[in-house]
């Protein structure tokens, strides 16, 4: 590993020097593009190759203006939208349903750098630069996931590189013009993003060609290495300052200041606490460059690190968390005179914690040099609106409003998400849109199609992940309740701005949710004299994270569900025991360790009558230690989720997942359920925190 440490760490350096090279020479081509992906020092810079960055999306055809009382609708991409999610129709549908509809018609120099879909039925077609021959005419679903492969036609599998989660990175570069059309059933589910950047008309392009990836196969290797081993970006020869400190309660402290010119191109801080959630909250890090009247990173500790509440590990290209609490920045951070880091600790303990700053020189350009900006903000006690059964009390969540030169660069979300329903269809907080307004826009140059779409991911997944541009790091469940956190980062999809830049998270919900909570924070780089609507963080802001006690409701996705704590149905004599569980209902999990394989814990349900298509729900705590268990109904093993097995492990986080049979019979009178331990060697943690059954 040490060889292969010291041997790429120069080629990573030669490669994102080279980019930088190229890209001054104003060529922009599909390697050049693909070697944006990592180049985190071009951020720094406000481009001299000019370009805006627009999505187009399937979002609601009916939003028209914030004025409007459709400005929150929501029909987009299911099927049967009262107006297609498209620019426009070409062809009403046929006899068999199939039309065909346009996505894009861009007649300007620009380049693909994001698509997304969450499903999407039919055909594409791609047409480049006026040609009446499609570059691509195929499955509309390849072209989103697998868009290297399907237009190279190689059956390499690039998308486990470009891919991440349901959004694929690979760019492709036009010369003239874009133009997308989809063929397929209005009917049928189609979502869709495409991200694009396009460029004034002076910028030379080289347009996409089919035998690009026989030049850019070593390109893309790199890009894979960098994105498995974040850390290579960071190149030797740096200025390396290991220190540790002390802030004492209600206190703050300068930790670091150094004179410039110069960048910290990777900073690190752990907390030497055992009470980790309080402490990255509650100590607020904040960093001036040159002497700012007001710091350009303003932050709890956590949240700026993208783990908040708590300690969530993951990794991406800015951010690592590790698993010994060591919160990494790999954002360049560039400064012309000055620099100072400050802790202020807003705890009523004393805080303490090591940190080390790599550093290095920076040439500065006037009017081209950036400072990075973060800047957290928190609402409590909102009451979340919803979309279902009609759509009320939906708003618009500002995340930045920034005046100036500058480019977006990356948001995260902390979200506490108090609802009571147990299923994401029924506790999903992200139904709202994004909506990203630049310069002289009037229609935003971004509408999404749901919060997770914009975080890259679908269907209010309750999955942990992290990819180098997006992930969820948190998200205590069942469902999407309790506390979650979303990442996205815009490394090759940045987005420009000259003059303007207003973000906006609608904020729709399944359910009418109160004291629900919305922190946020958009990464971005300015020109120095940009302005945004910075707030100083307060002690309010700052408050103890809670854990409320809630307890199961049936609805919408749980809807006729009965629910029993799992101790409840417990049959006398067994080992098990409850635990206090701040994530689980009423407070307490049913904890089992069972100590060899086919060891067995059993429940009893009672029945009023026969019940030929019942299905039986299972909520179990997903954690490090997690076992595997099997289940019984009756004697007869009986599947969940379709597997014969549900493995409750989890590496990192403990969570509350939903597990379904299917459809069962259960008999009058009493039934016994048995889980069963599936581990080799029997040692293993189960915790069960209720069992539902739906009687039918």
């Amino acid at each position: 590993m040490k060889f292969l440490k010291f041997f790429f760490l120069p080629i990573i350096t030669a490669f994102i020097i080279s980019c930088s090279v190229r890209n001054k020479e104003n060529i922009v081509t599909t390697e050049t593009l693909i070697e944006e992906m990592v180049d985190m020092h071009r951020l720094t810079m406000f481009p001299s190759v000019n370009y805006r960055t627009i999505q187009y999306s399937s979002y609601d055809r009916r939003s028209k203006s914030p004025s409007d009382s459709c400005w929150f609708s929501n029909e987009d991409g299911f099927g049967s939208e009262p107006i297609p999610g498209f620019e426009s129709v070409l062809k009403e549908p046929d006899s068999t349903g199939i039309g065909e509809y346009l996505i894009c018609n861009v007649n300007k120099p620009g380049a693909i750098v994001r698509l997304w879909s969450a499903n999407i039925n039919g055909r594409i077609r791609l047409f480049l630069d006026n040609s009446e021959t499609p570059a691509y005419d195929g499955n509309a679903e390849d072209f989103f996931w697998k868009t290297a492969e399907v237009l190279t036609g190689n059956d390499k599998n690039y998308a486990a590189i470009l891919r991440q989660f349901d959004a694929t990175y690979f760019p492709v570069p036009f010369s003239k013009s874009c133009r997308i059309e989809w063929i397929g059933d209005i009917t049928k589910i189609h979502f869709y993003h495409v991200g694009l950047r396009i460029y004034n008309e002076d910028v030379r392009i080289r347009t996409f060609r089919k035998d690009d990836l026989a030049e850019i196969d070593e390109s893309l290797e790199k890009i894979n290495l960098a994105f498995t081993d974040p850390a290579r970006l960071i190149t030797d020869n740096l200025q390396v300052r290991s220190f540790d400190f002390a802030v004492n309660p209600g206190q703050r402290k300068t930790v670091y200041a150094e004179d410039g010119p110069g960048a910290i191109r990777e900073f690190s801080l752990k907390f030497l606490t055992s009470d980790p959630e309080s402490a990255l909250r509650k100590n607020v890090l904040s960093i001036w460059f040159d002497d700012s009247s007001v710091p350009q990173i303003h932050a709890p500790v956590g949240d700026f690190f993208g783990t908040a509440p708590g300690l969530n590990p993951y990794s991406s290209l800015p951010f690592s968390i590790n698993s010994d609490g060591v919160m990494i920045c790999r954002f360049v951070m560039p400064y012309c005179r000055s620099v100072k880091i400050v802790i202020e600790n807003q705890s009523g303990e004393e805080s303490r914690a090591v940190a080390e700053v790599k550093a290095s020189g920076y040439e500065w350009i006037a009017g081209r040099s950036m400072h990075l900006i973060a800047r957290w903000k928190i609402d409590h006690g909102l009451t979340a609106g919803f979309f279902y059964p009609k759509t009320f009390n939906v708003y618009d969540i500002p995340y930045l409003v920034a005046s100036g030169k500058g480019r977006i660069v990356g948001a995260a979300a902390f979200l506490g998400n108090p609802s009571n329903a147990t299923t994401s269809w029924g506790n999903w907080w992200g139904e709202g849109d994004e909506k990203i307004f630049i310069d002289d826009d009037e229609f935003p140059s971004f509408f999404g199609t749901g919060s997770e779409d914009y975080f890259n991911y679908s269907w209010s997944s309750s999955r942990i992940f992290s990819y180098p541009y997006c992930g969820q790091p948190r998200n205590d469940g069942p469902g999407n309740r309790g506390y979650v956190s979303n990442y996205r980062f815009h490394i090759n999809d940045d987005i420009p701005f000259s003059n303007l830049a207003a973000f906006y998270m609608e904020l729709g919900h399944h359910g009418m949710v109160k004291d629900f909570t919305y922190g946020r924070i958009v990464y971005y780089y300015a020109l120095p004299g940009s302005i945004d609507d910075f707030s100083r963080i307060s002690s309010d802001d700052t408050r103890d994270i809670e854990y409320p006690v809630w307890n199961p409701i049936a609805y919408l996705g749980s809807a006729r569900f009965q629910y029993y704590q799992a101790e409840e149905l417990l049959l006398k004599g067994s080992s098990a025991k409850t635990e206090k569980c701040r994530l689980s209902a009423g407070g307490d999990i049913l904890i089992w360790k069972p100590t060899d394989r086919y060891d067995r814990l059993k429940f009893s349900i009672n029945c009023d009558k026969d019940y030929e298509k019942a299905i039986l729900g299972f909520t179990f705590r997903h954690m490090p230690g997690g076992g595997k268990v099997s289940l019984l109904l009756n004697g007869i093993r009986i599947k969940a989720d379709g597997k014969d097995e549900i493995d409750l492990y989890e590496p990192v986080q403990t969570l509350l997942v939903n597990h379904f049979t299917g459809k069962i019979n259960m008999q009058k009178g009493t039934n016994t359920v048995e889980l069963v331990s599936e581990n080799a060697n029997g040692k293993s943690i189960i915790g069960l925190d209720f069992i539902w059954m739906k009687k039918e």
